[in-house]
């Protein structure tokens, strides 16, 4: 037989050849030589390449795992052609998935942050991580993992997709989980089941989302620098903005000093990127009293924790190696193939410079970390160390100092790629690139990115939805999707435009948010459609206890008018009963049966829609604290019935007689 031989079917997979790619760059097609129960065997007798590809099962998961040898021994002094690639080693193609007819996946749009893709197999984007389709009985999960040393990836290629895997080295040989996937009833609880066995078939500890102690300082409102001053804040800065708040009685409880808070030069955006970190101690110029005076001041007059911003890297571009921080870390740092200045990844060496790092932030009063620029390690660890080895040692690093010192509070940012994902036990995770001020078009590609990144990554992490303006046109849109995230809630307002009306919707009047148990997610009409192209209503749904909360937009690319139907079903809650939905913007309330649709129209971007489903028992419905988008979470039922607001403010109860008489 020769490459071009095809498997007709391999379980769910359809139409299979199998391929290497070898350090000159070039891909071999390797030969199918038999199957024998649950393997494939591929080989080059010339090159002395085999695969096998072996399916087994675990649990409730299958799972597609690649054992490969290289032996160049015969290649004589060819020049490359002596080890794998180590950006593909060896590979299968794939022309179609067993009984797929709709499915989104989400890929690494940039190496840092996931999107959500909606077309066909063979257009999938280069990283893939996963994939939810649905077939005609049920659901279907796929994802890509991330093992000892190789990470797998799928994309779309001529005719279908390719399943591969690399690990950043050279190596000859390959013994690697390459994709796991599950089958079941429920898109949104599939990713959660296949997620978790898939962490145990790693040998990893499945801690899921709902297994992880949620930061308790992310509880509460907070702020971040980066938005308000970008790269000129300094000490005064901060102390007015901590001030505004007080004077304004907006009850944030903690401030993140963003980007540019440190000691590193070239502090313009032309060279923003080229930024090198010259200590641990904050900006001289701009912070005289030196990273702990600030503090200090932001904790003792106005009560504030305080958060740290740094990149996993030291500064964007390393550690500079003209500074005295790079002649005391020197034995803890070497020269990335990107000629950049880094913490080494060995384990012993990686968590002995973050622990000094994290310490010295400790010493200043610093109450929890954000850790930037996590999925660097494509570029910066490539050739020095196997991607799988060097992920787990970067976030071993990071969680333990993280843990010592600020009790597991960290934020992880800019870290999404898959070995990221599969190496952190931490719990909150940005699921969103940048905020874009001011801009329309931005915020339905942000919705999206959250909303699906929070239906699959979900299952593992509290997603972080990024900072926001008060009093930005899209200020209302974002405070309401920030409030149903299930996630931290920050602003990043400039010097004396924060809006009290717009944000306090969002928290109780101490400044804690009105936290949902569960991520925001696309309801199931949504699931499978690109909501930019499909002249439909986006909407976004959450839920507490057995109240539904939906959030609808107009999304569309070309801001067309869009229509949708709302009912029950929109948010997984019981259909057997009847709701009273409270239209939040409107302030108006309705009665429907859990079984009932009703149409709505949005005719542009500005048109959005906030419903409150509250189910009808002995002709009662609590809808909640009236000027509180997530109103549900806003009161609870005692034992004998009655109903405890959890702050001041007017509660709204329908009833389905006149209310002679209340007890809270």
């Amino acid at each position: 037989m020769n490459g071009d031989s095809m498997v007709e079917s391999f379980d769910i997979l359809n139409g299979i050849t199998a391929f290497a790619e070898l350090d000159d760059g070039n891909r071999y097609p390797l030969d199918f030589k038999a199957q024998k129960d649950n393997t494939l065997m591929f080989s080059d007798d010339n090159l002395g390449i085999t695969l096998l590809a072996v399916i087994e099962c675990r649990a409730n998961i299958k799972y597609l795992r690649y054992i490969a040898k290289f032996d160049p021994q015969n290649l004589g002094e060819t020049a490359g052609r002596n080890h794998f690639d180590f950006e593909c080693a060896v590979g299968l193609h794939i022309k179609s998935i067993k009984g797929v007819s709709r499915f989104f996946a989400t890929y690494n749009k940039s190496e840092f942050w996931v999107h959500p893709f909606f077309g066909k197999l063979c257009e999938l984007p280069e990283f893939t991580q996963a994939i939810l389709a649905q077939t005609e009985s049920e659901y279907l999960f796929l994802t890509t993992v991330c093992d000892k040393e190789f990470v797998s990836t799928v994309k779309g290629f001529e005719d279908g997709f390719d399943i591969y895997v690399w690990n950043n080295c050279l190596p000859n040989s390959v013994d690697t989980v390459a994709l796991s996937w599950g089958k079941g009833g429920d898109p949104y609880e599939l990713p959660f089941n296949v997620n978790r066995e898939t962490f145990c078939l790693l040998g990893r500890e499945p801690l899921m989302r709902t297994d992880k102690q949620y930061p308790q300082v992310f509880d509460y409102l907070g702020w971040c620098s980066w938005d308000a001053f970008h790269m000129e804040v300094t000490h005064s800065d901060l102390i007015n903005k901590a001030r505004e708040f007080k004077e304004k009685g907006i009850p944030v409880r903690w401030f993140i000093l963003d980007d540019m808070w440190g000691d590193v030069p070239n502090n313009n955006i032309p060279t923003m990127q080229s930024r090198e970190l010259n200590s641990f101690e904050a900006a001289p110029d701009r912070f005289p009293k030196g990273l702990k005076g600030v503090v200090t001041e932001l904790k003792n007059g106005y009560g504030l924790k305080v958060g740290l911003w740094h990149p996993a890297t030291g500064y964007w571009h390393g550690i500079n190696p003209n500074s005295p921080l790079a002649g005391e870390y020197a034995d803890y740092l070497y020269w990335s193939t990107k000629q950049q200045l880094i913490p080494r990844y060995e384990r012993d060496i990686i968590e002995e410079y973050y622990d000094r790092q994290h310490g010295f932030y400790s010493s200043c009063g610093i109450d929890f970390m954000k850790v930037d620029y996590q999925s660097h390690l494509r570029w910066y660890a490539k050739l020095a160390m196997p991607i799988g080895k060097a992920a787990s040692n970067l976030h071993n690093a990071i969680e333990k100092a993280n843990n010592k010192y600020f009790g597991g509070a960290l934020i992880n940012c800019m870290g999404m790629a898959t070995e990221n994902f599969w190496n952190r036990k931490s719990a909150v995770c940005r699921f969103s690139g940048d905020f874009m001020p001011e801009n329309r078009k931005w915020f339905s590609g942000h919705i999206l990115q959250c909303a699906y990144n929070s239906a699959v990554q979900g299952s593992v992490y509290y997603g972080d939805w990024d900072m926001w303006w008060s009093d930005d046109t899209q200020g209302i849109k974002n405070s309401v999707i920030k409030a149903m995230s299930g996630g931290p809630v920050y602003v990043s307002d400039k010097l004396g435009r924060s809006k009290k009306d717009v944000i306090m919707p969002t928290v109780f009047s101490d400044g804690r948010i009105i936290r949902l148990a569960t991520p925001a997610r696309p309801s199931p009409d949504c699931l499978f459609e690109d909501a930019r192209e499909s002249g439909k209503a986006f909407k976004l749904f959450n839920s507490h206890e057995e109240s539904g909360i939906l959030a609808v937009f107009n999304i569309d690319k070309d801001e067309k008018g869009v229509s949708s139907q709302i009912s029950a079903r929109d948010m997984l809650i019981d259909e057997e009963v009847d709701y009273c939905v409270y239209d939040w913007f409107e302030k108006t309330a309705f009665k429907i049966s859990g079984k009932d649709v009703f149409d709505i129209e949005l005719k542009n971007y500005d048109e959005f829609k906030l419903y409150i489903f509250a189910p009808i028992k002995g002709g009662k419905a609590v809808i909640g604290l009236k000027d509180k988008y997530m109103s549900p979470a806003t009161y609870k039922r005692l034992p004998n019935g009655d109903v405890k607001p959890l702050d001041i403010g007017e509660l709204l109860i329908y009833n389905a007689h006149e209310l002679r008489q209340i007890h809270l």
